[in-house]
């Protein structure tokens, strides 16, 4: 599958939105609970914090594009090297290559050198392979996944080469 990946602009980061709370609800409620994941969508998805993500120059806001389409999303910034907060794909387009050509787009912009990082939720077996796959290795644990205390993750890391 051809892709495009670049910087949102427009209505795309609505779209982007719009994707990321589509997947979460297909894959968080089984790991954390309805409830929970119905908070974090609401707080730290809505329509102002992915606007303010969008507009900082410094972060990365990353769409894959098929055609007109977002099909994939991916949200990092600098935090102890580059810190990849949100990565998803269209639930139904899983398995494509478009989470790793969002990565791949990431590993480009950075100097030699750089590290990208990440945490899984414990359980998220599908995400776990992915990143395993694409060359990323356990760099430990923690026990607040993107921030959220009492949720256990595992980190993964990786040297742009």
């Amino acid at each position: 599958m051809s892709v495009v990946v670049r910087r949102a602009h427009g209505t795309e980061v609505a779209d982007a939105r719009d994707l990321t709370n589509r997947s979460w609800l297909s894959t968080y409620p089984a790991l954390i609970g309805q409830a929970e994941t119905e908070e974090i969508i609401t707080t730290r998805h809505s329509a102002d914090v992915f606007r303010e993500q969008a507009a900082r120059i410094q972060d990365r806001f990353l769409v894959a594009l098929q055609g007109e389409k977002v099909v994939g999303h991916l949200y990092a910034f600098q935090k102890d090297g580059m810190y990849v907060d949100r990565l998803h794909v269209d639930p139904q387009m899983k398995g494509l290559g478009i989470g790793k050509a969002l990565l791949g787009n990431l590993e480009q912009q950075l100097f030699p050198d750089s590290r990208i990082w990440l945490d899984v939720l414990r359980g998220n077996d599908d995400a776990i392979r992915f990143y395993e796959t694409v060359g990323y290795t356990r760099d430990g644990e923690t026990d607040a996944c993107g921030g959220l205390a009492g949720i256990s993750a595992i980190i993964f890391d990786k040297t742009v080469g």
